[in-house]
């Protein structure tokens, strides 16, 4: 049952009544009213967005609009409700219903505006501060919907090459700054898409200002610059987005394609090449494809229309500022607009799967991963975020299949970490050991010098399945190319104190690592385990205690905790310890043992794994 705060009832009622309703909205005789339909329709749009069913609340909510047409509020769900579903038709239908019963043409919004503004100052100077309220209220009401429309149409405009009229829906800016910068690339880019390409060069200099749209905007002029055969000044345009640092790889392609066009797929493919040696080798998505198709002496096939430059230009503004700062709505925003103008851009699908994800709207993520074909040269990243989006839903053997298929289909580093990795969560070590051998057998020494973590993790598999001779050379390897490795020096220090060896040198290991992650309730367990070994109890309590602060969570920490405790004679707070960490989700010999202590005691147990 979902139950409705004061605000969420509030909001209903301040609907209806700009609505106009009155009354009851239930009949004597004949059921409902109309203004009871139009309640139990924005309810029923209400509870099925909470429960993810985008379409269904995007549905609802079209049918209140249309019992309401003139409610601007209502008409601004609607419409983001059928983005958030992926229905562009029905987006695309209510934003024509908007253009014609509620706010007509571009003119009258900006009368309306006027009008209203006028009015608030008026009532503002006669101290009617009630008045002014009720009117802002009207204005932002108008706000609210008036750009999402207008971008909506804009966009299905562009997709069918209908610049010129794009560009005039476009020509009002709103004062929301979210809407603001996306109304001026689109009108920018239907502007050059109908032939202006001055105009449009003029409003992406007009968007410049400091900071990350800057580099944007300059990229863009980049772009049309070297459409048009402006080489020098493209070129100028490129080394200032590229002297940025920010929007790396669409800087990168858009010149790539650039130079290619110009018939220099040499420095094209130099300048691919300079980017994959700098971030240590890619063997998928599109630079890789890229460096493939040049070295195959086969065009790149980048070339875009306005508006799929248009889409383009709002992907990394989605990802790289909205979502990094926690505008998870806008960023959907931008992107649903995105692939409004460019149905089957990929990189747009990719990154809203993403922002799904993070919005926890799980089955939208996951249609917008599947929708991604597997000859794209983004099928690799679609496939790995769709089976970690299996592991947050704890569907691992599925996510376990999915990455053995990719594996199988690209047997690339990326991939055989991946599966590496789930075998390992899975605590499957078995299946976990022949793709760390493959994984590290596949690394240079330079490889493995920047990124320690495969033979780190090919020890844990080797640990766990008692092959310790060969579990030992890893971790002991891991610490010659990184000393400071605190995984590394506890792990090895941990088991060295559990096997009874190296106890001095083990003891120094878990203490450095202590001094690098002093926030790890993991590392200082080790430390509190350690004196527990050694019989040195009420040393181990401190950092037990302070362990189990750091990480409640830990059936393993909360467990130790539970044998000291016992240790120190306070057998009932052992049990509650014990009786916790079952709660925890604690491995299959954790289970076991705990079982055992609380039958028994510890020393029923003693002789059993430690569950480390």
């Amino acid at each position: 049952m979902i139950k409705l705060s004061y605000f969420g009832l509030a909001a209903i009622f301040a609907l209806l009544s700009s609505c106009g309703t009155t009354g009851s909205i239930f009949g004597a005789d004949d059921g409902p009213t109309e203004e009871g339909r139009f309640l139990g329709e924005y309810l029923a749009g209400s509870y099925a967005y909470n429960l993810e069913d985008t379409q269904a609340s995007a549905n609802y909510y079209s049918r209140a609009f249309a019992r309401a047409p003139e409610n601007a509020q209502l008409g601004a769900k609607a419409i983001l409700a059928a983005l958030a579903s992926g229905d562009y038709v029905l987006a695309r239908s209510l934003s024509v219903e908007v253009e014609d019963k509620t706010i007509a043409e571009n003119a009258l919004i900006r009368d309306q505006k006027d009008e209203l503004n006028q009015s608030i100052q008026t009532a503002l100077r006669s101290g009617d501060q009630t008045e002014a309220r009720t009117l802002a209220r009207q204005s932002r009401q108008i706000e609210e919907i008036e750009p999402v429309a207008r971008l909506i149409l804009a966009a299905s405009d562009m997709q069918r090459a209908e610049y010129s009229k794009a560009a005039e829906r476009l020509a009002i800016q709103p004062s929301d700054p979210k809407y603001g910068v996306m109304i001026a690339y689109l009108e920018a880019w239907a502007e050059y898409g109908a032939g202006k390409s001055t105009e449009a060069l003029n409003i992406f200099s007009s968007v410049e200002t400091d900071g990350y749209f800057n580099i944007i905007s300059t990229l863009q002029k980049a772009k049309i610059y070297g459409e048009q055969g402006d080489e020098a000044q493209a070129r100028s345009e490129f080394q200032r987005a590229e002297s940025s640092g920010l929007s790396r790889i669409q800087t990168l392609m858009s010149k790539a394609q650039f130079l290619d066009n110009q018939g220099k797929s040499g420095e094209a493919l130099e300048a691919l090449r300079a980017f994959d040696a700098e971030i240590g080798g890619v063997e998928t998505g599109p630079v890789r494809a890229a460096i493939n198709r040049l070295e195959a002496g086969q065009p790149l096939g980048l070339s875009r229309t306005p508006a799929q430059h248009a889409a383009d230009t709002l992907i990394d503004p989605a990802g790289s500022i909205f979502a990094q700062q926690g505008g998870y709505d806008t960023a959907e925003l931008y992107l649903r607009i995105a692939l409004m103008l460019d149905p089957d851009n990929e990189n747009a699908k990719l990154w809203l799967g993403n922002i799904l994800e993070r919005m926890d709207r799980s089955s939208d993520a996951e249609r917008i991963y599947e929708a991604i074909p597997k000859d794209s040269d983004y099928s690799v990243s679609a496939q790995l975020s769709y089976s970690n989006l299996l592991f947050r839903e704890d569907e691992d053997e599925q996510a376990v299949n999915v990455l053995t298929r990719l594996y199988a289909e690209h047997p690339a580093i990326i991939t055989r970490e991946a599966l590496a990795t789930a075998y390992l969560i899975k605590e499957d070590y078995a299946n976990a050991l022949p793709v760390y051998n493959a994984l590290v057998q596949s690394l240079s020494p330079e490889q493995l010098a920047s990124d320690t973590s495969p033979l780190y993790h090919r020890g844990i598999c080797y640990e766990r399945l008692d092959r310790w001779a060969e579990a030992e050379a890893d971790f002991q390897r891991v610490l010659e190319i990184d000393p400071d490795s605190a995984d590394a020096l506890n792990y090895l220090g941990y088991t060295w104190v559990d096997r009874g060896e190296n106890l001095d040198e083990a003891f120094d290991m878990i203490r450095r690592a202590v001094e690098l992650e002093p926030d790890s309730g993991a590392i200082i367990d080790s430390l509190g385990w350690a004196h527990f070994q050694l019989g040195q109890y009420s040393e181990a309590r401190i950092y037990l205690e302070d362990a189990s602060e750091k990480s409640p969570g830990s059936a393993t920490i909360i467990d130790h905790l539970g044998d000291v405790y016992w240790k120190l004679g306070r057998f009932l707070e052992a049990s509650y310890q014990w009786k916790h960490a079952l709660d925890l989700d604690p491995t299959e010999e954790e289970t076991a043992r705990i079982k055992v202590k609380l039958e028994s005691g510890y020393e029923a147990a003693k002789d059993m794994p430690n569950g480390h």
